[in-house]
């Protein structure tokens, strides 16, 4: 059977009139079936995957979502082409994937103890690398509390979360 793989723009139309349509969608799941019946409409040879919708949809800047997460055990471990991308390298010494360019000496570089996941892990649900959330102190200094994703605004703290549901609205403009 021959099918066809939609266009990130053509998602992103399809996803826009959905929700202008239903206003907001509780499920990704939904979400993917209502998308993919107004691709249908067009070609019904299209085909698409509900994790890649998702990824489209929030890259696009128009959509809205709501990530409801839950309490997992350890951080999952991350591709290592997704860190290789994104510029880490595995440091030895630390044993944890850093920031670090080829032949760096980094034998003057402090670690402290109990620091989150790297920065620059990949989302879980957009794959944009995280960034570290601070908190201040009563006496003037700052403590990472966890990270966030800047793009889709996926939260963490100090024991990894994982996205349970996402709710889909249009974002207001």
């Amino acid at each position: 059977m021959e099918f066809r793989k939609a266009t990130d723009e053509e998602v992103v139309v399809a996803a826009v009139a959905t929700l202008e349509a239903l206003g907001h969608v509780n499920t990704q799941a939904e979400m993917q079936r209502q998308v993919l019946a107004r691709l249908h409409e067009e070609d019904p040879q299209f085909r698409l995957g509900a994790e890649r919708m998702r990824r489209i949809v929030v890259h696009s800047g128009r959509v809205e979502l709501d990530i409801c997460t839950r309490s997992v055990g350890a951080a999952p471990e991350p591709d290592e082409a997704d860190l290789r991308r994104m510029g880490m390298r595995y440091d030895p010494v630390v044993k944890r994937w850093r920031r670090i360019r080829e032949g760096d000496y980094l034998s003057g570089h402090h670690h402290h103890r109990g620091e989150f996941a790297a920065p620059g892990v990949p989302c879980p649900v957009c794959r944009e690398p995280l960034a570290k959330v601070h908190n201040a102190t009563l006496s003037g200094g700052r403590v990472a509390i966890g990270f966030r994703c800047p793009l889709c605004r996926y939260l963490t703290g100090h024991r990894w979360r994982e996205p349970a549901r996402y709710g889909f609205s249009l974002r207001e403009e």
